[in-house]
């Protein structure tokens, strides 16, 4: 498994949202994670889902925004955010078009992990911060997002295996920064 391809599918299957974007990054995922594509998904039925999900037009049902479910009051674009923008800017990183998508929403999180994991190989003690982002920031806030998504996609295919893959991508880079060598 290439966990920087994995973690660019997780990225554009949550940018993106577009159909022919879902499916395209689902056939990474699923072949980054050594599983097979079942051969029953209704894409137009998961583009909807997805939508009613993460995006809207009515209140997304498991918004793809840490601020959702670290705020105590859910504020995006509050503290957390600023925290996860000051973050960014500690490790180098200045994100363009700031204030168009909240710079703690998934896709970007998972864009900074794919940064830091290709930066480890030229600068190991940038591990540190892999480390620190996923075990203080995104283990604390993707399981609840993962346990949302899941109570309400119904009976989707694409999307219930995504966020069960991302589960286990948590809990396995959690214990895998806790051995960090191996990241390297």
């Amino acid at each position: 498994m290439d966990r920087v391809k994995l973690l660019e599918a997780f990225r554009d299957f949550f940018h993106y949202g577009t159909l022919d974007r879902l499916i395209d990054s689902y056939a990474v995922i699923k072949t980054e994670s050594n599983t097979t594509i079942p051969a029953d998904i209704d894409w137009q039925e998961e583009e909807y889902t997805f939508n009613r999900l993460f995006v809207g037009p009515s209140t997304p049902l498991a918004p793809a925004v840490a601020s959702v479910y670290l705020d105590p009051e859910g504020q995006i674009q509050g503290k957390v955010t600023s925290q996860v923008r000051d973050f960014y800017d500690s490790i180098g990183l200045e994100l363009p078009e700031i204030g168009s998508e909240p710079e703690d929403s998934l896709a970007y999180e998972f864009d900074v992990c794919r940064y830091l994991l290709l930066l480890i190989k030229e600068v190991p003690e940038i591990i540190e911060a892999y480390d620190e982002f996923i075990n203080e920031h995104m283990k604390l806030w993707l399981p609840q997002f993962v346990q949302r998504g899941l109570e309400n996609c119904g009976d989707s295919v694409a999307i219930r295996d995504v966020l069960g893959l991302i589960n286990e991508w948590i809990k396995k880079e959690s214990e895998m920064t806790d051995m960090s060598k191996e990241l390297i």
